[in-house]
């Protein structure tokens, strides 16, 4: 039986488990996140958070996704893991600080509410006006780095529902041509609110479309501001809620992400072996 904790933030859900001992290596957590992220066979969820110990800060925080892959970042789950490490001791202070493998991460906890200082965004490699010929579709994006990789495709309208959205998110996630490392896809249009985006995204390791992508948000709030769509406070609204997210330039010119939305504890969880079969 394995113990983890049920969350989501807006949406996205995640299995969460303390590996602060290390009882669990990277073969097995890879595996578990195969078999328990299966919706109606077994738990179910967008991925597998893993809290982990560090030598420099509060903790390590690990994803593994659907497919069984390692992800580099999830904004969302870095919400959730930062309010789970509160809750449950592995931090000390509602103000902390983990490692993940797109960079560190500052977070503050303020009840059900966590605020994350992401990485700093280069702009080295950024594409601002790539375009993606798929299915036949004509789509004109723009590329930028998140911790994980981002295609932003802005529309004027919705041109599909949620669920048509899917095949062509997963064929250009799969044009490697463009992304070597496949990538996330993100579809906006401008919201009627100012400075408000509604977002669609199809996730690179879910291989799905998801109700809220936190570096997404970030991401779209990224190409929106530099396309002079909106000023560098934008609100994203995604199916699952709306993530808040905040943009600043450092001196060498680098973005400061912040992002600001709600995480929710859903249940404490015994994962049955047959649960994994």
């Amino acid at each position: 039986m394995i113990e983890c904790i049920k969350m989501h933030g807006n949406g996205n859900d995640f299995i969460v488990i303390n590996n602060m001992e290390l009882r669990y290596g990277a073969e097995f957590l890879s595996d578990l996140a195969a078999k328990a992220c299966r919706r109606r066979e077994s738990v179910g969820a967008d991925g597998l958070i893993v809290a982990e110990p560090s030598h420099s800060t509060d903790f390590k925080m690990r994803i593994f996704n659907p497919d069984g892959s390692e992800g580099e970042m999830c904004g969302n789950g870095a919400r959730c893991v930062s309010r789970y490490a509160l809750e449950f001791g592995i931090a000390k202070s509602r103000d902390l600080t983990f490692e993940t493998l797109g960079g560190m991460v500052h977070a503050v906890v303020n009840g059900d509410r966590v605020t994350l200082d992401l990485a700093p965004v280069s702009l080295d490699g950024v594409i601002r006006d790539g375009h993606v010929s798929v299915g036949g579709c004509e789509f004109e994006y723009f590329f930028v780095m998140v911790g994980v990789p981002h295609c932003v495709i802005f529309e004027r309208e919705r041109s599909r529902s949620f669920e048509e959205y899917a095949p062509i998110g997963r064929a250009i996630r799969n044009r490697r041509d463009l992304f070597p490392h496949g990538t996330h896809v993100n579809f906006v249009v401008m919201d009627d609110e100012k400075d408000a985006i509604d977002i669609m995204t199809y996730e690179r390791g879910v291989e799905d479309m998801t109700l809220s992508c936190g570096t997404g948000s970030a991401a779209s709030s990224i190409a929106s501001w530099l396309s002079g769509r909106t000023g560098p406070v934008v609100r994203v609204k995604n199916p699952g809620g709306v993530n808040n997210v905040t943009l600043s330039q450092s001196e060498t010119g680098d973005i400061l992400p912040k992002l600001e939305g709600c995480t929710l504890f859903v249940a404490k969880i015994l994962i049955l072996s047959e649960a994994l079969r």
